[in-house]
């Protein structure tokens, strides 16, 4: 089909199609009502290497909002809780697991179904022999573990550094 038509013409024609599409489309991305959401569980009070000095700690990201019209800045949103690299271990059934959160979480639920809230997470720095470093943020407790490589799958013995505050492969 071929249509003889000025550019101005062409060009509203052009974005009405695509305002019906991109409205057509967001139609199908509504949340569904009626789903069941079970609620985030409080995890007891737990002991953490290094806990008498360093106090509970929140990441938080400011996102970039444009100013107001009026000349003044908008007030930046503050998302708390953590992302990135993540490794948790389930206070019911001590299974870990090491993830990347791609948004920012506040609380980790297991397979086995508990809800862990992030708190007081420390850093782990992991570096394989196969030449993979990696840093996570971890809920552990204990001074010494063993973190599997991604890459390869060796497990890496890491342990708690009193000094610096943060976990680090074992030399």
């Amino acid at each position: 089909m071929v249509m003889d038509m000025e550019e101005g013409q062409a060009r509203t024609a052009f974005h009405k199609l695509a305002e019906s599409l991109w409205l057509i489309g967001s139609r199908g991305q509504k949340l569904q009502e009626g789903v069941a959401v079970a609620p985030v569980q409080e995890s007891t009070e737990t002991v953490y290497p290094g806990q008498e000095r360093q106090e509970a700690e929140t990441v938080v990201e400011a996102a970039e909002i444009p100013e107001k019209e009026g000349g003044e800045p908008a007030p930046n949103i503050i998302s708390a809780g953590y992302g990135g690299y993540l490794y948790m271990k389930c206070p019911a059934c001590g299974k870990t697991r090491g993830f990347c959160a791609k948004t920012r979480l506040n609380h980790y639920r297991c397979e086995c179904g508990a809800v862990t809230r992030m708190e007081r997470m420390v850093p782990l720095y992991m570096k394989c022999e196969c030449g993979r470093q990696a840093r996570y943020l971890t809920n552990m407790t204990e001074t010494e573990f063993d973190v599997d490589c991604y890459d390869c799958g060796a497990p890496v013995a890491v342990a708690w550094n009193e000094k610096k505050w943060i976990y680090e492969t074992m030399k």
